[in-house]
């Protein structure tokens, strides 16, 4: 089985063709921002990342095709483990979960891989705090480094000051 991991930033999938779109793809880094909010006497709300989608394709021998496969998508932290975000009912672990089927593809050769495609899309992007993470992917309760895609999420940019600092040891009157 060979599987690939991509991130964009939006996504949409064809199911007669299986087929994937995606608009800026291949992206590693984000930076964290406020989000659109409400309006005037909005709550706080966090930073976030940007919106983002996690894209798999699956490549599967004969032998592989045509039966359920279950499926997991984890964003793990530096340390490797499953990252948590706020959630209606409090933390919730950032994972999807779903059964997937890879079809062998109908009028080719024996021996011709099938082909399937799962994807995640977050719109408006997650609260994280800075730094690094990686979107892990399962198979059948199996993984492997190569089945990941790391992302970097940068502070976001400080606000420009003017003026200048009182010098020290002078007294403003």
């Amino acid at each position: 089985m060979k599987i690939y991991v991509l991130l964009a930033e939006r996504g949409t999938q064809s199911p007669p063709t299986g087929t994937v779109n995606l608009l800026n793809v291949g992206w590693a880094v984000t930076q964290l921002r406020r989000p659109i909010t409400p309006g005037p006497g909005a709550m706080a709300v966090p930073l976030v990342t940007g919106p983002q989608t996690v894209v798999v394709f699956l490549e599967a021998e004969l032998a592989m095709c045509n039966r359920p496969h279950l499926l997991e998508i984890e964003l793990v932290d530096d340390d490797g483990s499953v990252v948590s975000v706020p959630g209606p009912l409090g933390p919730q672990a950032v994972r999807l979960e779903q059964q997937i089927i890879v079809p062998s593809p109908a009028g080719v050769p024996t021996g011709f891989p099938g082909r399937a495609s799962a994807m995640m899309e977050l719109p408006v992007g997650l609260a994280l705090a800075p730094g690094i993470y990686r979107w892990q992917v399962k198979l059948g309760g199996r993984t492997s480094d190569d089945w990941s895609a790391h992302m970097y999420v940068a502070a976001p940019p400080q606000p420009p000051t003017f003026g200048f600092p009182p010098a020290q040891g002078s007294e403003t009157a």
